[in-house]
């Protein structure tokens, strides 16, 4: 094999590795999310759909102009947009933490946590973060946690409130 024939199998294997690490994330109970009191712009599955259609329609004008070469790096574009797309509306953001979530890691993003325990928000960070909005994954429901005060969509975590803040549940599981 030859270096060129070496270099397009290691990206086609780390386009089918990430591909196949961003599907194997479990499942989650729940998910929260987290923003700014001024929003940080992000895109939302729809957005990123539009993305990758856009990425793909620039890969297929790339495929068609070019020789071998060009063919093979759009298609690994097209691996990575889908890779991108999947890990998004399927996969999880995260992996689980020990019952514990500081908001200023998650800031206009959302966090998956697994069900039937009392999760702990908190902010470390030096802005305050609201909480956007809390959601339970298909088969499980937000109930009212067993430690108090309960997180409410709309709320404010103050700035370097390393104490627990409010506490997030979710119970039940897959139907």
């Amino acid at each position: 094999m030859n270096r060129t024939a070496i270099r397009r199998w290691a990206c086609a294997g780390l386009g089918l590795f990430s591909s196949l690490a961003a599907l194997a994330q479990p499942a989650s109970g729940g998910v929260i999310s987290f923003g700014l009191s001024s929003s940080i712009p992000t895109l939302s599955d729809l957005g990123m759909l539009a993305l990758v259609g856009a990425l793909g329609l620039l890969a297929w004008n790339a495929f068609r102009r070019q020789g071998q070469s060009g063919r093979f790096y759009s298609l690994l574009a097209a691996v990575v947009g889908v890779t991108l797309v999947l890990g998004s509306v399927f996969g999880a953001r995260n992996a689980y933490s020990n019952g514990s979530i500081d908001a200023a890691n998650y800031i206009g993003s959302s966090y998956n946590f697994p069900a039937n325990i009392d999760e702990v928000v908190y902010n470390s960070g030096d802005e305050d973060v609201l909480i956007l909005g809390i959601q339970a994954t298909p088969g499980y429901t937000v109930v009212t946690p067993n430690t108090l005060p309960q997180c409410q969509v709309g709320m404010r975590i103050p700035a370097h409130s390393a104490i627990p803040f409010c506490y997030v549940r979710v119970q039940g599981g897959p139907v």
